[in-house]
């Protein structure tokens, strides 16, 4: 009976133990009474066998421009995507390719990225989206959006072979956009989703 009371108590605390990994960072209050979570999961296809290609690539979680002003100035903020873990790569052969585009890029449609008034979907401005830091940025270089994109995936951002590997990019936000517009009209929090996508592909 003490061994059964012992496993329901080592299971609760368990549970309990659990619960409280889950618990998010978002908070209520009575100013602000709502909220949202957003709710993930994966199923994966296959099982790796050994010998075959793994990898972990790390990508931003949030890319923020801040408070952005009606005034004739970019903003610029930094993003990182790395190859945290590999095994298995033929990199005499074989490179962990990376493409970016915009949630709602298509081929045959709009390519450009885009963040939107989380009230009024329709209010959008456009930003730039550069493989390179702000500072490698001059009139010679073109943004991802500058081209064509010709794959479903999205605009190649680089390719990967070793463990370490990174690319530091920089997101560009021109700001005259929002001249000529009434401040009243335009308020309020904007967002978007940069949308990546890894493969394995032959050098």
């Amino acid at each position: 009976m003490k061994a059964k009371k012992l496993f329901t108590l080592i299971l609760a605390v368990l549970m309990i133990a659990l619960s409280v990994v889950s618990v998010s960072a978002g908070t209520l209050t009575e100013s602000n009474p709502d909220g949202q979570t957003e709710v993930k999961a994966h199923i994966g296809g296959t099982t790796p066998e050994p010998g075959d290609v793994t990898y972990i690539i790390s990508i931003p979680d949030v890319v923020d421009f801040g408070e952005l002003h009606q005034v004739s100035e970019n903003r610029d903020v930094s993003y990182k995507v790395k190859l945290e873990e590999v095994n298995n790569l033929d990199t005499d052969k074989q490179q962990i390719n990376v493409y970016v585009k915009d949630q709602y890029a298509t081929v045959e449609g709009d390519q450009e990225f885009y963040i939107a008034n989380k009230a009024d979907a329709a209010k959008k401005f456009s930003y730039s989206v550069y493989d390179v830091p702000a500072a490698e940025i001059d009139d010679d270089k073109t943004s991802l959006s500058q081209n064509t994109m010709t794959q479903a995936a999205g605009y190649y951002l680089t390719g990967f072979t070793t463990q370490g590997e990174e690319l530091n990019g920089n997101l560009r936000f021109d700001q005259t956009q929002l001249m000529g517009y009434n401040l009243a009209e335009i308020v309020g929090d904007y967002s978007g989703y940069m949308i990546f996508f890894s493969i394995i592909e032959d050098q």
